[in-house]
């Protein structure tokens, strides 16, 4: 028991250090600079930190969050991401333990980390890094495949190609991944034109969706993006309401609640079967009065966003995206 605890304090340790490179990864991909070189500066005062202003998470706390020369506070990105990637770490540690596999998905999670720190800074996802993960996803995709067909010739099994096997193999996974990624997130992205004359997804989402789906492989992504859809209604919700308020659109706002409070009492008699559908009746005329009260919800909000555009909030789909992908992963 000792001796997992040591090792847990290790991984934890490596991650804060590997999140530390991360920030300057994100704060220099956004400024154009090397990654390598100058060495780390206060980006306020420009003066170059020691060693000990680095430590991840410690100096942040020993400096009391501010620049030990200028006094200007620190940016709490930098504990939080060094934070995150330790515990990330960790935990993919735990579920995958000394291997191949707990590599490549540190690899897969840094670039995450990365592509979502962009996109929630400054809403700006680089192409460069979803193609660095459709090539992990493709080429682990690959070693997987080879592996496995190894492993079969020296037990004397006869690999059959089959209809089954050519659809259900980690490469044929990863490619229908991608295509299915681009193709999801491209048609919800242009529906955006029919209702709000403007994309409902930025084109970076669509290249994170291709790098899940080489990943994840299709059936995965799939989830992978519902999941992500969920979260990032519980994250803009708040915003939304609060448009509807400062815009006094109180009929948009009345029946969204009422949408909202239905779904939640209608899933809820679901959950305790006290609604089944073998209560054919009851269940359809909820059913279609939920769907009625979804329809007119949507109208509403759409015409709102025509006659009010300032209530469009972008919020990038993205960090959502990489946010479900994690639990895909630990889960």
């Amino acid at each position: 028991m000792g001796a997992l605890i040591v090792i847990l304090a290790f991984v934890f340790i490596t991650g804060l250090c590997i999140g530390s490179f991360l920030n300057v990864v994100i704060l220099r991909t956004l400024s154009e600079e090397s990654i390598v070189f100058p060495a780390s500066k206060c980006p306020k005062c420009q003066s170059p930190l020691k060693w000990w202003h680095n430590i991840p998470l410690l100096s942040y706390i020993l400096l009391r969050g501010k620049c030990a020369f200028c006094k200007e506070p620190i940016s709490i990105q930098y504990p939080l991401v060094e934070l995150l990637t330790g515990i990330i770490f960790t935990l993919l540690f735990m579920k995958f333990g000394v291997s191949f596999q707990t590599l490549y998905v540190w690899i897969v999670s840094a670039l995450f980390i990365v592509i979502a720190g962009t996109d929630i800074k400054e809403k700006v996802v680089y192409d460069l890094h979803t193609y660095i993960l459709v090539g992990l996803g493709l080429l682990y995709a690959v070693i997987v495949t080879v592996i496995a067909v190894t492993q079969m010739h020296y037990a004397g099994t006869t690999l059959e190609f089959t209809k089954y096997v050519l659809l259900n193999n980690p490469i044929t996974n990863s490619i229908l991944g991608i295509i299915a990624g681009i193709l999801i997130l491209e048609i919800c992205a242009r529906a955006g034109y029919l209702v709000a004359g403007t994309r409902a997804f930025g084109e970076g989402d669509t290249f994170i969706a291709a790098a899940l789906g080489a990943i994840f492989g299709w059936q995965t992504l799939i989830v992978i993006l519902g999941l992500g859809v969920l979260i990032q209604v519980v994250i803009f919700l708040p915003i939304f309401v609060k448009g509807l308020v400062k815009t006094k659109d109180w009929k948009t706002l009345l029946a969204f609640s009422i949408f909202v409070i239905f779904a939640v009492t209608f899933f809820a008699l679901q959950h305790y079967r006290l609604i089944t559908p073998d209560t054919m009746i009851i269940y359809t005329i909820c059913s279609f009065v939920l769907a009625i009260l979804g329809l007119v919800s949507c109208f509403l909000i759409f015409k709102g966003l025509r006659e009010h555009p300032e209530n469009r909030t972008y919020m990038p789909f993205g960090p959502a995206m990489v946010i479900a992908a994690f639990i895909a992963l630990i889960l």
